[in-house]
């Protein structure tokens, strides 16, 4: 506590000590199964002899006792050349232990996909823009901060759209190849670096003669050389922790936001992500418990809990208020159309023909079965949540999302 205020040469040989002991420990733990009886013993008295003078701060004492315990211990483990590196190996096997324990017992990343859960957390969104990528230090920054991307893609030669092919940069980039002819036969192809799904409903690109998918209206562009075929801001989904402690010691509650797996949950156990391929994890909003009965009623949800026959607005988040007002960008709650041969729920109300999901006229009832859970997602409107597949088996919970921690934008900290 004191060495502070000792001699410089006296702190020095205190260091050294310490570190020729715990040396002297570390390589007869290593060893001690194929030492002799007598060197064991010898280095057990030599450790013995170190405690009492590194206390009493006995230099003297210590400068001789670490001669003999180097001569000793060179002696019996020969220095290596490989000993720093084996040193750093133990350090980083350590660490990677460490990380991996706290992942799959305590808190694990997760990246959001979709937009399933708009507006508290944000998905992977690529979004069509008329103005130019800014320059290197802003994108660095938009990246760094708000976890945002810019792409631009320019015709060489231009011409129709013969056709879409998607790709995969590892299991982590999905790319799309824009396939492209003029009217002399000089084709070429653009990779955008998003699926072609986005690339057709969210940047409304398609092949030449394509039905849009949002209107059917047939696609004719044909592209001059130098147009801009994609220009695009992609908004990274939100980094999140998982808590895979609470529900070990309870069950998840009304209103929080939860992870899931999707294995064994039917219409859902040939999906390998949350809405699309890449992982076999879904996140949304714990809504209802087993026994519980949920009813839709645009905008509006309501719960009758298990054994009471009153029902009444959601509660136990905020986000329930919101959706309810449809303020904060929050749209709502929607009903899905009946006709999916999934639908696991009961229409009351006259449909209105086409399919209106925000009829406030008609609403949908849904039983959540036992050992089971409701999900719903916060974008009613496109959520792919219990209301087509059903309840989530209490064997499927992974945990309850509880921080964003990237990027730093208004969504940053407690999850609600």
């Amino acid at each position: 506590m004191f060495n502070f205020f000792l001699p410089s040469k006296t702190k020095q040989i205190l260091a050294e000590s310490e570190q020729i002991f715990e040396s002297l420990k570390r390589n007869r733990v290593y060893t001690q199964d194929t030492l002799s009886e007598k060197n064991l013993e010898t280095i057990l008295a030599l450790e013995a002899r170190y405690p009492a003078l590194l206390k009493a701060r006995d230099v003297e004492g210590l400068q001789q006792l670490n001669k003999e315990s180097m001569k000793f211990g060179n002696k019996l483990f020969p220095p290596s050349p490989w000993d720093g590196w084996r040193e750093n190996v133990e350090v980083f096997v350590v660490a990677a232990i460490m990380a991996l324990s706290i992942r799959t017992y305590f808190l694990q990343p997760f990246k959001i996909p979709t937009g399933s859960m708009e507006p508290t957390l944000f998905g992977i969104e690529p979004k069509p823009t008329a103005e130019a990528p800014p320059n290197v230090l802003v994108q660095a920054y938009d990246f760094l901060i708000k976890g945002r991307t810019y792409s631009r893609v320019i015709t060489d030669h231009g011409g129709k759209i013969l056709g879409l092919k998607p790709g995969s940069f590892t299991i982590w980039f999905e790319y799309t190849d824009v396939y492209l002819e003029d009217d002399q036969g000089n084709r070429e192809i653009k990779r955008i670096w998003i699926r072609p799904s986005d690339v057709e409903q969210k940047l409304g690109i398609y092949p030449y003669g394509a039905l849009d998918l949002k209107d059917s209206h047939e696609h004719a562009e044909v592209y001059k050389p130098g147009d801009v075929l994609a220009n695009y801001v992609t908004q990274t989904g939100d980094q999140v922790l998982v808590d895979k402690v609470t529900y070990n010691f309870r069950p998840p509650r009304r209103g929080e936001v939860f992870i899931f797996k999707t294995a064994n949950i039917a219409g859902l156990d040939h999906e390998r992500g949350p809405d699309q391929e890449g992982s076999e994890d879904f996140i949304k909003r714990c809504v209802g418990l087993a026994g519980d009965i949920v009813q839709v009623k645009p905008p509006y949800l309501y719960i009758c809990p298990a054994g009471d026959s009153t029902s009444a607005l959601a509660s136990g988040a905020p986000s329930f208020a919101k959706e309810f007002a449809r303020t904060d960008h929050y749209p709502g709650y929607t009903l899905v159309d009946p006709s999916n041969p999934d639908f696991p729920g009961t229409t009351q109300g006259q449909l209105s023909m086409p399919f209106n999901p925000y009829d406030p006229n008609v609403s949908q009832t849904y039983y959540v079965p036992v050992d089971c859970y409701w999900a719903m997602g916060d974008n009613s409107p496109n959520s792919k949540d219990s209301r087509y597949w059903g309840g989530v088996p209490r064997q499927n919970l992974v945990g309850r999302g509880c921080f964003v921690f990237w990027p730093f934008t208004e969504r940053w900290g407690l999850m609600r």
